[in-house]
């Protein structure tokens, strides 16, 4: 499993925190987002709150929690029992996984208070993730959770294998299985052109390294597959 780190500064506003978790045996790392918003803090995919809540606090008051799809939801009834007052932003389709969260906004209808900061595009084509992409506008860093991920000679030797075998290893990318939840290519081609219409260099993936520079082109090249359709 990867070794746990703490919440550390990625840019102006923007700071990251990683923790390691199991998928299918195999020990793979996921990373939580967090922007500071007008409004408040805005923590996306949060990590197990044990491991970021007095660096957490220090930056402020949590006001929006997002989990950007139908997967990444874990650890998000200890951060809403921390911080009542925080908003939970979600797919509506996630109440019938975790009725034990209060879903305070539908993913499909972003608060107004984001509005100047943040970009937002609900993938389409793919219900299994159902899976918003956010841009922060000030940094031009775009966030994805499972839409695409990036594996290397960093991971453990089974997820270098598997990586391999689905030929996305050593590059942002999509394996087999991602690539086969995709049921309406179509639709799903017009989410990644308006995403790549966007001002971004930097992708803060939830599974893999921070790509500092070359987004957009290390994006274009993961869903080549897909825009040559």
């Amino acid at each position: 499993m990867a070794k746990a780190e703490r919440l550390r500064a990625v840019a102006d506003g923007v700071w990251a925190a990683e923790t390691g978790l199991t998928f299918f045996g195999l020990p793979i790392s996921s990373r939580m987002t967090v922007l500071r918003l007008p409004s408040g803090l805005w923590v996306h995919s949060p990590v197990p709150l044990e491991l970021v809540r007095d660096e957490l606090d220090d930056l402020g008051e949590v006001a929006w929690r997002v989990a950007p799809n139908l997967m990444h939801h874990l650890y998000q009834l200890p951060y809403q029992e921390a911080y009542p007052a925080s908003r939970l932003v979600a797919p509506e389709g996630l109440a019938a996984k975790r009725p034990e969260l209060r879903i305070d906004v539908p993913l499909s209808a972003p608060p107004a208070e984001w509005r100047n900061h943040l970009a937002s595009c609900a993938v389409a084509g793919n219900p299994t993730l159902d899976e918003t992409v956010f841009l922060h506008r000030p940094s031009r860093t775009l966030i994805l959770t499972d839409l695409a991920v990036h594996m290397g000679p960093w991971n453990h030797w089974g997820v270098r294998l598997y990586a391999r075998l689905n030929r996305c290893y050593g590059r942002l990318a999509l394996s087999y299985a991602l690539k086969a939840m995709f049921k309406d290519r179509l639709a799903a081609r017009r989410s990644i052109e308006e995403i790549l219409g966007w001002e971004f260099d930097r992708i803060i993936p939830a599974h893999g390294p921070v790509i500092e520079t070359g987004g957009k082109d290390a994006l274009r090249s993961a869903f080549d597959w897909l825009l040559g359709q």
